[in-house]
Formats: structure tokens, C-alpha cells, sequence
């Protein structure tokens, strides 16, 4: 039954437009068009059969990024007129997807070489999840609750049976969630003038808004660390209200002249949130407390939590460009662009915990008063030696200044930690400079053909980071040759060298528990050592009128395992052979190739035909260890085998390997067997995968000493299981031209979405009912154990953690679908 609808809507339309249909017969000018009909989707979601209910189709990721409701729709509508009556002016109206929330329109009037009136109006929706469930209420603009007898019952749970919470959450809490579709919507809208005072002067200035609505979900945590076990802390994903506005104005006037040309602006961009902070209930606790009056360590905590959403603020730009012809044969490109960003959005509390707020000092300031100011600069300059040469020099510079006031702080982590006044911390105000030189020469050796070799370099000045200096060298080849009029090719290689002047990390430096508090020869891999190379090759041949190819490969690679300078001069393996010599820890390379090859094929002058395939891989690899601070008074000398000293040993190092494989392809065939009829149709596969394999280092055999293997039982190095994503997309197109001005047009697709990624697939509102590996003791009424249980929903195995015996999840998630759809419209040119 469900195709019928469309095409009942096109019958309708046609009977309607009948008259406009007949009086178009004549050869008139054309001034536009409408496409328009009756559509309708159908399918089901699957791949979650753990889930008590069936996620919607229309709340899916099918539709995603687009709102494809069943009944009539606008797919397109044209009109302009040059001459609008009878005048020297023009108007131009177009809009896709009109009506519904992913619409767009723009509009244009105006006169030729004289000025332009334009608007723009465009909504795009986004569906984050299908299967999100919630206790939570709001109750106000940016206040979320749960009931108070909810929350009482939980908090007496935690209090005096907490080893039956897991099971009671389970099964009584978790069904009377309410069921939510976390999505937002963005609507924007752009007025832009512009005038030509002169054939070589004009103006633009334009003011643009966007208003972002909706919700989506967010973590929120009361503890001082990533826990919410029955022994302390607590936490909840909730549905984050998001209400806010971004304005931007541009003002820009241009002249030019015959040997050179400027253009002057103004950016300006104002940020507001109608929501300045997210209140949020804590489900386990109704009154705030602090261990020992009146709760113990494992209950304590605040009973509400308060975050800082994203503040107000507000950016000045001021821009220059320039072209200006010079003395032998040089040419200068220039464009300065100064910045001024600011942020004065007030401070909240240091916590929502009444107790622990009375223990705090006041806050040094009423809000951060932040300060940045950026300043862009480019200049090339371009000499012609010649027709055959030519020699480009380019300097580029971008200063981001951080001018922010620094302030001692007293935080206080996860409203459930006493504040350190001895110790404040500090807010740190990040900048850094980036001087960019690039000289190269060009030949133009041939038609269509060159060669360029060159010198790029980088400088980088930073502040507050663990690398204030570092400079980067490199080399830039390329050739572009047209072969012959059939066959061309295109190949370019760079290289190029980072060389930190020292690293100093803070972290490193400090002490906890008998251990640095970062791994000495840890590092950052935006700061690290690291070689790049690059390379791409493109060929395009195309024998005949009637075939053509094109295929394209490349590859970029970055090495930061590099011996000595700021790296370790010595391998810091324990063993020799799990791994190769490494001399840092962190990323180790990062890889990442691509190929692929196009075709178009004319078989016969009503029959084509087109195929596409691109590949890509990623593979990047890092080294970790594994450390332990002491707990003792006395925590040196490091020893793996007491936990009162610290642990600090490379046989405790591990690596992981991450590669991900991407395989796109399509096929294609337009026919057009007949002066009026014209079929299209394609099929295209998109499918990725997934791998993350750990593994130790270290001497598992080693259990007792200095050098203990720690790495077992849930410290083991583990790999992941596979993701997979998939999407494939089969579609039939048939118009018909039935008049000069009608097109008839039926459309149908059928798509297939097919996810399975452990970060998302095993998502369930409440995922702390397991129970610990053998030989800890089961959790009352929570038969599955923590790992291994099977279960008939991807990644096959019960996923949970009793760290999670008191967080609260939404589970979302976006399962795997099939869909089907069926368009049918009328195309009217009048």
C-alpha cells in the first residue's frame, strides 16, 4: 500500500495544473521552474533485539541530516526574470527542499552592474539517536529533575543496600524512562547587499543569523575521578539543552585599477546563549553532604550539579588585500587580517555542594575577562623570468596573542573533593607565533605542462607548552605533463622535518607516589619530533570522445619515533623483539594511503555508462605504559610488586595499533532509449572497518620484583572488537517528457545502513548490573559477568562495568536500517 500514495499526490497535481500545462504549449522565454509530488519511506531498524522496543525508521539515521516525512513536497522551484516589468531590474527566487525542516531559499533582486539585493534562508536538521531513554525533566530554561521520589528511594538504596542497586535500576528503574529523540535544529538566515559605485569600485555588506535549538546528549560526573562505583561517586547522560545565536556582520569595499587592486573589510561575529547553564539533579542523592557528618564516603556527595555552558562572546576582524603589479615583471599578493576576540561571561560557584562551597576562597574575579588578538599575514611575490620561468617566494605569519588575565584557583573536582587553598591552580592562557616561508620556481616546459621544485619552512613559537620553539624544513617537487592531447599526469612529493628545540613538561617534573606524574620521554604529537612525507599521483586518459579514465593514488606519512634530541638517545623496550625500537611514548606513526580510478563510457549515443572506486587506510600506531603511584608514606624505591611504592617499569609498556579500511564504489547507467524517455540508475557501496589491537611489551613471566607484569586481568592489553560500518544505495530514476514543459518523474531508492561499533552498538540506559570477573563476587540479581557473556546483539558480548553501578545512561545509539523510497513528481517549466 505504501507506494500508492505518491503517485495518487501526482495525479492530483496534474489534474490541477491541467490549464497551466496547456496554455505552455507556446515557445515562450522560459522563466523557471517547479519540481513537486508525493513521496513516501518505509523500512524497519534493526540490529538491537536486546532493546524492549523498536526504534522509529524516521527518527534513524536515515534521516539523519534531512526530513523526508511521507505526503507532498517541493523538491525544487526556479523563476527569474531580467527584465521585471518591463524594467532595467532583475529577480531571482530559488529554493530546494522547500516546506519542510531541512528547506533552503534564496532570493535575489537587482540591476546589472548596478546592485544586489539578496536573501538566504536555510534549516538543516540533526537526529542524533533513535533509542535515547531519560528520567530527566526540564523544568525551566536550562534546569533538569527527576522526581524527588525517585531520588529519595535510590539515595536510601545506596545508603543501606547497595548491592541490590545495580538490579533494582535494572529492572524497575530503567523501563519507566522516558523515551526522547535527542536532535537539534540549525536555522540561519543571510541579508547581503551590494553596489557597484564604478565599473572598477563597489561595496558589499551583509548580516547573517543562526539559531541553534534543541538537545543533545552529555556526560556529567560527580566525582574527582572517572568513576561512579557503589563504593563512591555517581553520574548521569542527560539531554543538554541547546539555545543559542550567532550573529555575524561583513563589510567590504573593493577597487581596482589596471596595474593593481585593493579590498578593505570588517568581520564582526557575536555569540549568545539563551542558556547560560545546565542544572542538573543528582539521581542518588536528595540533600548535599560531606563524609563523615551524616554520610559515609561512599554517599557523599552534592545534590545537584552545575555546569558552564558555552559563553557569550564576540570576535572584531579587520581585513586588507592587495594585488599590485610591479617593476620587472613582479607581481605582490598581500592580505592582512587583524583580530580581537573577547569573553567576560560571569563565573559560576566552585560547586553546587553547599558544605564544600563554605570551605572555599572567593573567586578572584567576577568572570575571566578573556582577551585574545590575532594577526594573519600573507604576501607572495611572483617574478616572470621569461615565458618559461617564473619564481614564487611566499611569507606567511599568524600570531594568536592570549592576553587573558591569569588567576589562582581553588576547583573543586566533581563537587565531591575539599578544595586545596594551599595549593590554587592556575588558568593557563595558551598562544603561539607560526612563520611560514615557501620558495619555488616553475618551467613551463611545454603545453599544459610544468615542473616545480621548492623550499618550504616553519618556524613556531609557543607559550605555555611543553615546546616553546621548533622549526620544520622541507623540500616540494611536482610535475604536471600533458603527454599527449589524450593523456595526462600530475605527480608532487613533499618532505619535510620538525626539530623541537627542547621539551620541558611540567608534569614530567612533578612528583606523586614515588613517580613523575607524566612518563619522562611522554610526548605531545603536535609538538613531537616527526618527519612527513607526502606524495600524489594523478593520470587522466581519454582515447576517444566516447571513453574516458582518470585514477589517482597517494599517501602521507609521519614518523615521530625518532632516537635522540628531545626523544631518548637509548631504546626504552624492556625486551627486544615484541616491538621494535622505540625511543618515545605516545604516537608512534601515523599513516594513512589512498587510490582510486573513475571511468565514463558512451556505449551508444542513447546508452552511458559510469563506474567510480576509491580505497583509503589509515594505520596508526602508539606506546603507552603502564604506572602505578605508591600509596605508602614512603613510596621509593619503585618496586612493582608492593603497592605502597610506586611503579614505574618498562615491562609494563604496551602498544596499540589503530587501521581503518574505506571502500567506496559506484556503477552507474543513463539511458535515453527515446526523445522523451530518460532512465537513470546507480548503485554505490560505501563499507568501512575497524581494528584496534593492544598488546604487551613486557615479560609476562616476570611476577615478583622491581619489575612485576602488571598487565593482566582488566589492566590487560586487549584488542577491540571490529567495527563496522556499511551503506549501500541502489537507485531507479524514470522522467518522461511528456510536453516541451512537463516532466513526469518517478524515483526510488533503497538504502541499507549496517553499524556495529562497541562504542555505540552495546548503549543501554543502565549499564552497571554486571558483575565483577571471577573470583570477585557476583552483584545480587546481576548474573552476567563483567566480560564474556554471550549475547545476541553486536559486539556479542555483555558490556557493562560496576564502575557504572551508579551512572545513569541515555543509550543512545544509531542501529542499522533498511529503507525504502518511493517518489513520484511533476516537473513544470513555464
Amino acid at each position: 500500500m505504501k507506494p500508492a500514495r505518491p503517485l495518487a499526490i501526482l495525479a492530483t497535481i496534474a489534474l490541477l495544473l491541467t490549464p497551466l500545462f496547456l496554455s505552455g504549449q507556446d515557445q515562450r522565454p522560459e522563466h523557471g521552474m517547479i519540481e513537486a509530488g508525493g513521496r513516501s519511506s518505509w523500512g524497519d531498524v534493526y540490529g538491537r533485539p536486546d532493546l524492549p522496543f523498536t526504534p522509529s525508521l524516521k527518527t534513524s539515521k536515515y534521516e539523519e541530516y534531512r526530513d523526508l516525512r511521507d505526503g507532498f513536497f517541493v523538491r525544487r522551484f526556479r523563476f527569474n526574470r531580467d527584465d521585471l516589468m518591463g524594467s532595467k531590474y532583475y529577480v531571482d527566487l530559488q529554493s530546494d527542499k522547500a516546506i519542510y525542516r531541512d528547506q533552503s531559499y534564496l532570493a535575489t533582486f537587482g540591476a546589472w552592474n548596478r546592485f544586489k539585493l539578496q536573501l538566504r534562508y536555510d534549516e538543516i536538521p540533526h537526529t542524533y539517536s533513535n533509542t535515547a531513554r531519560t528520567l530527566y525533566t526540564q523544568t525551566g530554561n536550562g534546569i533538569l529533575t527527576i522526581p524527588l521520589l525517585t531520588r529519595s528511594t535510590l539515595q536510601n538504596l545506596a545508603a543501606t543496600a547497595a548491592t541490590t542497586l545495580p538490579s533494582t535500576i535494572q529492572t524497575q528503574l530503567v523501563p519507566s524512562m522516558n523515551f526522547v529523540t535527542p536532535s537539534i535544529e540549525r536555522r540561519a538566515g543571510t541579508l547581503m547587499f551590494a553596489y557597484d559605485f564604478t565599473p572598477n569600485s563597489d561595496m558589499m555588506v551583509s548580516f547573517s543569523r543562526e539559531h541553534e535549538t534543541g538537545t543533545r546528549p552529555i556526560g556529567l560526573i560527580f566525582n574527582s575521578s572517572p568513576s561512579a562505583a557503589l563504593t563512591g561517586g555517581y553520574g548521569a547522560e542527560v539531554p543538554e539543552p541547546i539555545n543559542y545565536f550567532t550573529n555575524v556582520v561583513k563589510v567590504m569595499t573593493e577597487h581596482a585599477q589596471e596595474n593593481w587592486g585593493v579590498q578593505v573589510g570588517y568581520t564582526g561575529s557575536f555569540f549568545h546563549n539563551n542558556t547560560n547553564t545546565l542544572t542538573f539533579d543528582n539521581p542518588f542523592r536528595t540533600t548535599d553532604c560531606v563524609a563523615p557528618t551524616n554520610c559515609t564516603a561512599a554517599t557523599q556527595g552534592a545534590a545537584t550539579g552545575q555546569v558552564d555552558l558555552y559563553p557569550d562572546n564576540k570576535a572584531h576582524y579587520l581585513n586588507f588585500a592587495g594585488s599590485f603589479a610591479l617593476p620587472l615583471r613582479l607581481r605582490l599578493l598581500a592580505s592582512i587580517t587583524a583580530g580581537w576576540l573577547r569573553q567576560d561571561d560571569p563565573f559560576v560557584p566552585y560547586t553546587t555542594n553547599s558544605i564544600l562551597e563554605a570551605q572555599t576562597a572567593a573567586l578572584p574575579a567576577s568572570s575571566l575577562h578573556g582577551e585574545k588578538q590575532t594577526l594573519a599575514m600573507n604576501y607572495k611575490l611572483i617574478e616572470r623570468l621569461g615565458k618559461k620561468f617564473e619564481i614564487k617566494a611566499a611569507y606567511r605569519q599568524y600570531d594568536y596573542n592570549n592576553n587573558t588575565p591569569i588567576l589562582d584557583l581553588t576547583p573543586i573536582q566533581g563537587d565531591i573533593s575539599a578544595p586545596n587553598l594551599a595549593n590554587p591552580e592556575e588558568n593557563t592562557n595558551f598562544g603561539y607565533n607560526r612563520k611560514n616561508v615557501e620558495v619555488t620556481g616553475n618551467w613551463y616546459f611545454g603545453k599544459k605542462s610544468s615542473m616545480k621544485i621548492g623550499y618550504e619552512g616553519e618556524i613556531m613559537d609557543r607559550s605555555h607548552r611543553d615546546v616553546e620553539h621548533s622549526t620544520e624544513n622541507g623540500l616540494v617537487a611536482a610535475v604536471d605533463a600533458t603527454l599527449r592531447k589524450d593523456l595526462s599526469f600530475r605527480v608532487s612529493y613533499r618532505h619535510s622535518s620538525r626539530d623541537p628545540e627542547q621539551y620541558i613538561d611540567d608534569e614530567a617534573l612533578a612528583f606523586g607516589g614515588g613517580i613523575t606524574n607524566d612518563q619522562i620521554f611522554s610526548r605531545r604529537f603536535d609538538e613531537a619530533m616527526r618527519a612527513r612525507n607526502r606524495g600524489d599521483a594523478q593520470l587522466v586518459y581519454s582515447p576517444t570522445d566516447r571513453v574516458s579514465f582518470s585514477g589517482f593514488g597517494g599517501t602521507l606519512q609521519d614518523n615521530y619515533n625518532h632516537r635522540g634530541g628531545v626523544n631518548s638517545a637509548a631504546a626504552l623496550n624492556f625486551l627486544a623483539g615484541p616491538a621494535p625500537n622505540y625511543f618515545s611514548y605516545g604516537v608512534q606513526k601515523d599513516l594513512s594511503y589512498n587510490a582510486g580510478f573513475d571511468g565514463d563510457f558512451t556505449i551508444t549515443n542513447s546508452v552511458s555508462m559510469y563506474t567510480e572506486y576509491s580505497w583509503e587506510r589509515y594505520d596508526k600506531s602508539m606506546v603507552s605504559r603502564y604506572r602505578v603511584p605508591g600509596s605508602g608514606a614512603t613510596p621509593t624505591p619503585l618496586n612493582c610488586s608492593v603497592g605502597t611504592q610506586g611503579c614505574d617499569s618498562a615491562n609494563n609498556d604496551w602498544g596499540s595499533r589503530a587501521r581503518d579500511f574505506v571502500h567506496i564504489s559506484t556503477v552507474g547507467f543513463d539511458l535515453h532509449p527515446g526523445k522523451k524517455v530518460f532512465i537513470n540508475t546507480y548503485y554505490s557501496l560505501s563499507a568501512a572497518k575497524g581494528h584496534v589491537s593492544s598488546r604487551p611489551f613486557g615479560d609476562p613471566t616476570i611476577t615478583t620484583g622491581p619489575d612485576k607484569f602488571l598487565l593482566t586481568g582488566t589492566n590487560a592489553a586487549v584488542d577491540y572488537p571490529e567495527t563496522v560500518s556499511r551503506t549501500h544505495e541502489a537507485v531507479v530514476t524514470f522522467k518522461y517528457k511528456l510536453t516541451p514543459n512537463l516532466m513526469p518523474k518517478i524515483e526510488y531508492r533503497y538504502q541499507q545502513f549496517d553499524s556495529h561499533d562497541y562504542q555505540t552498538s552495546a548503549m543501554t540506559p543502565y549499564m552497571g548490573c554486571v558483575s565483577p570477573l571471577p573470583p570477585g563476587a557476583a552483584v545480587p540479581g546481576c548474573a552476567n559477568p563483567l566480560i564474556g557473556t554471550p549475547s545476541s546483539f553486536y559486539p556479542f558480548f555483555v558490556v557493562g562495568d560496576t564502575s557504572a553501578a551508579r551512572y545513569l545512561f541515555m543509550g543512545a545509539d544509531q542501529p542499522s536500517y533498511h529503507a525504502h523510497y518511493l517518489a513520484a513528481t511533476l516537473e513544470y517549466h513555464f
